[in-house]
């Protein structure tokens, strides 16, 4: 009876543990998106607030400044996948669209991208015909 008796203790310790340790994780996601949310607003107000005010030079010059800060931290932080893909295509587009030069430390990142492959609306209007290019890459990307 006395293997039983331990047997016992030891498994209600594991089960509260685990139930103690789990929580703590819930309860750290949930801070966590929380104050992500929390941010997001500010964000977004902050911009709305900016646009309003007719300071849009500066938000522009705030978001370009943020966009290579992030694609240069997520670069050096995280493995390839299609989400991370995807933002520095989209990183990549912004300068190769309006005709920026890409910053020297992005030149590395942005100009040794895999191809990207057409969105479904580039799909689209190549089968309608309404363009002939493909879209997917610039046809010079920009190398300053």
């Amino acid at each position: 009876m006395g293997k039983l008796k331990v047997i016992a203790i030891f498994g209600i310790g594991f089960l509260a543990g685990a139930i103690l340790v789990g929580g703590l994780v819930v309860w750290r996601y949930s801070v966590m998106f929380r104050n992500l949310y929390y941010s997001q607003i500010l964000e977004v107000t902050n911009t709305a607030y900016m646009i309003r005010a007719g300071r849009e030079e500066e938000l522009v010059k705030n978001a370009e400044a943020s966009i290579r800060q992030s694609v240069a931290a997520a670069y050096s932080l995280w493995g390839d996948n299609e989400a991370r893909l995807g933002s520095f295509w989209y990183a990549q587009r912004y300068y190769h669209q309006f005709g920026l030069d890409v910053p020297a430390d992005l030149q590395p990142i942005l100009n040794n991208l895999p191809s990207r492959p057409l969105t479904s609306c580039e799909k689209r209007k190549l089968q309608e015909g309404e363009t002939k290019a493909n879209k997917a890459e610039p046809e010079n990307p920009p190398v300053h």
